[in-house]
Formats: C-alpha cells, sequence, structure tokens
C-alpha cells in the first residue's frame, strides 16, 4: 500500500510532461484491454445501448465521489466540460455507425487520420504550430496505422465517409482539451462531459435505435455485466479522468502520438483474451507505430545529448 501511495504522491506532486506522458500512455493500455471485452459484449448488447449503460455508470460514480462539490462547479467550464463531451460523442457514435457499413480495417485506418488532422485543427483553435519530430512522428505511425489495418485491399465505402466524421470529432476533442484544460478546473470539465455522453447517448438509444431502427438489444450476463463496469469504471471514468486532468501538460499533437498506441495494445490483447491470430502486417504495423511514437517522444532529448557531448 506504501508503494501505491508513493507511486501516486509522485505523479501527482509536479507533473512534467513525461510523467504525464507516461500516464496517458496507461489510458492508451486501458482502452486498448478494453477492445477485446466491448466487442464480446456487443453480441449481447445494441451499441448506443453498451455507451448509455457505460456513461450511466460513470455518471453515478462521480456523483457518489464528488457530489458534495458538483453544486460548486462554476457554470462556465461545466458548459466546456459539455462541449467536449458533444465531440466524443459525436466520435463514438459515427465511428459505431461506420463499422456497420465498412470493414474494422477500414474504421481503424481511418479513426486514426485524428493525427493527421489535429496540427491543423491545433492552428486553427489554439493558434500553436507543431514541432517538426512531433510532424515526422505522425507520419511514421500513419504508415504503421496503413500497414497495421491492410487497408490497401479496401474499397472507399458509405462506413468510410461517416467515420470521416469521428476522425475529425476526436481531432476537435483532443485539441478543445488542450485549450480548456489549460483555463478550467479538471473536475467541471469531467462532469460536463460525462454528463453530455449519457444524455446524448440515451436520447440516441431511445431515438434511433429503439423507434427509428428498431435494433435496440440487452441480453444481460455475467460478461455483459463485468464489460459494462469494467469500461464504466477504468476505461472511463479513471482513464479519461486521468486524461482529462494531465493532457494539459504536454501538446495536443504529442497526445494524439501516445492515444494512438491504443491500436497497438488492442491488437496484442485481442490476441492474448480472445484468441485474434496476429497478421505479419499487424506485427509490423505496431512496431512501427511504436517506432514513431518513440521518435517523437525521444528526439529533443537525444539531440540534447549528442549536442552536449559533441561540446
Amino acid at each position: 500500500m506504501n508503494a501505491i501511495n508513493r507511486l501516486k504522491n509522485y505523479f501527482s506532486s509536479n507533473p512534467t510532461q513525461y510523467k504525464s506522458e507516461v500516464i496517458l500512455l496507461f489510458c492508451s493500455l486501458v482502452w486498448g484491454f478494453s477492445f477485446p471485452s466491448v466487442k464480446i459484449a456487443l453480441n449481447y448488447m445494441s451499441p448506443n445501448s453498451f455507451i448509455f449503460f457505460r456513461f450511466f455508470l460513470t455518471v453515478i460514480i462521480f456523483y457518489a465521489f464528488y457530489r458534495n462539490r458538483i453544486k460548486e462547479f462554476k457554470k462556465d467550464d461545466v458548459r466546456k466540460g459539455i462541449i467536449l463531451g458533444i465531440f466524443l460523442f459525436l466520435g463514438f457514435v459515427s465511428q459505431t455507425i461506420g463499422l456497420q457499413h465498412t470493414t474494422s480495417a477500414n474504421s481503424a485506418f481511418i479513426t486514426g487520420t485524428y493525427l493527421v488532422l489535429i496540427p491543423f485543427v491545433q492552428i486553427l483553435v489554439i493558434k500553436v504550430k507543431p514541432r517538426m519530430e512531433n510532424m515526422i512522428g505522425v507520419v511514421i505511425v500513419m504508415f504503421g496505422i496503413y500497414i497495421l489495418s491492410d487497408i490497401k485491399n479496401a474499397e472507399l465505402n458509405f462506413g468510410d465517409i461517416i467515420t470521416m466524421v469521428c476522425s475529425v470529432a476526436f481531432a476537435y476533442h483532443i485539441v478543445y482539451l488542450d485549450k480548456y484544460s489549460r483555463v478550467s478546473d479538471a473536475l467541471p470539465l469531467i462532469w460536463g462531459q460525462y454528463l453530455a455522453m449519457a444524455v446524448l447517448s440515451l436520447l440516441s438509444l431511445v431515438f434511433v435505435e429503439y423507434l427509428w431502427l428498431d435494433s435496440f438489444k440487452a441480453e444481460f450476463n455475467w460478461f455483459l455485466v463485468f464489460s459494462i463496469v469494467f469500461n464504466g469504471v477504468f476505461s472511463t471514468f479513471i482513464a479519461l479522468f486521468l486524461a482529462i486532468k494531465f493532457q494539459k501538460y504536454t501538446t495536443p499533437i504529442r497526445a494524439g502520438l501516445i492515444y494512438n498506441m491504443e491500436q497497438v495494445f488492442a491488437v496484442i490483447f485481442g490476441f492474448i483474451l480472445i484468441s485474434e491470430l496476429l497478421s505479419g502486417n499487424q506485427i509490423v504495423g505496431a512496431i512501427i507505430i511504436l517506432l514513431g511514437f518513440i521518435f517523437s517522444e525521444f528526439y529533443q532529448g537525444i539531440k540534447k545529448k549528442i549536442l552536449h557531448e559533441g561540446n
């Protein structure tokens, strides 16, 4: 227990860029682990229903922990959190709808293109130009996603176009999170985001899944309950909480590169947990993504070390 407390104090005190990026990498690992559980859970529950139950549970947990502080939240900070929640919801829903009309390979690749969009959104929203090593890292990672997803043999379709909305939404979410988290407290941003996701997913469940498409499905069993609880507690309440709290200590592009490690972890955990065989392309693609991440992360440190030794 003392070791856990020391680790907690290490990261919470003086959260430097590298400390924060380790935490964001942990978030990606958790999100990657959630992929197999969600994939199995969707055999028993329709997508919007799963999203609603996941975020409804998160809202309940957040309220249980912070009910005495919620009334003290500034309305403007909660409003900003709701905006973030709208971007996140658009990403979740468009990705889910797109996946019903395209292949998982196309979905993975197109979703990953938010990395390419982040520099342009960053310039528009926060007027900051990315560093050259970050841009090179983006190119390397995108090539890795291209190899990993094996999209080269697929054709563009309606689902791909819908999934592009997901890519744009995630890019804006990351950049606006960087902007808002620098001027607002983390807790109201998180509360607004959870509320927006719960409300919007409920509306989507009722009006789209139940009334329009008649695709509502909920066959509760132990695994579905486990998946809802795991994703509600770890993937959303803890991981999303940490991402919102610590992303401000790095740049949007570096954060995007770290978040893309989620795909690597998803492939690894898919192999471990549900015996999804790793193809040669997946292994090569995962290694390239990792190299792009390492290049972006450590280029400046290596450069300084070489210049220092040269002097």
